[in-house]
């Protein structure tokens, strides 16, 4: 179950990518701290950072993604180049895949150390982490989709995704 809604919600952040326009991607509207393009990344950065690290494996990143879509990075600080959207998209896409494969049977392994979220919250196995991260994906989804409404955009999800 906890794989299906993986990919649910990998299915809706596509959703979202693939009705953003380029010429939007990198808009910073006001009282916003980041653009779509810097959450979209963020969102693979966040999921294979938390779920990899938590085991003690290193995750796979392209070069460069953790100093741009990190926690605590933003647009303004960016010296590399950022991905396209179709290089985002192709990540994301293959993401949700290669994690079911590479963690199937593996839900209840502990982590290296115990994760610590804020003072009352504890996750001690994978699952626990997977679970986090689409709880975050899906907060960023709404980061993306506030974004697009602020610059006047009405389609804010693709009605069917590119393949």
């Amino acid at each position: 179950m906890l794989f299906q809604q993986l990919s649910f919600v990998r299915m809706r952040t596509l959703a979202a990518l693939d009705a953003t326009r380029e010429d939007m991607a990198d808009v910073q509207p006001e009282g916003f701290q980041n653009t779509i393009r810097w959450n979209l990344g963020h969102i693979y950065t966040a999921q294979e950072n938390l779920i990899h690290r938590f085991i003690g494996e290193e995750p796979t990143l392209p070069a460069h993604y953790v100093e741009l879509f990190n926690a605590n990075t933003n647009p303004s600080m960016w010296e590399a180049s950022p991905p396209s959207l179709q290089e985002l998209r192709e990540n994301l896409a293959e993401q949700t895949e290669r994690l079911k494969q590479t963690f199937q049977g593996r839900l209840y392994e502990e982590g290296d150390k115990p994760f610590q979220l804020g003072e009352n919250v504890t996750f001690t196995t994978l699952a626990e982490i997977v679970n986090f991260t689409i709880w975050h994906e899906g907060l960023h989804q709404g980061t993306i989709t506030a974004l697009k409404r602020a610059q006047g955009e009405e389609q804010l999800f693709a009605t069917t995704t590119k393949k």
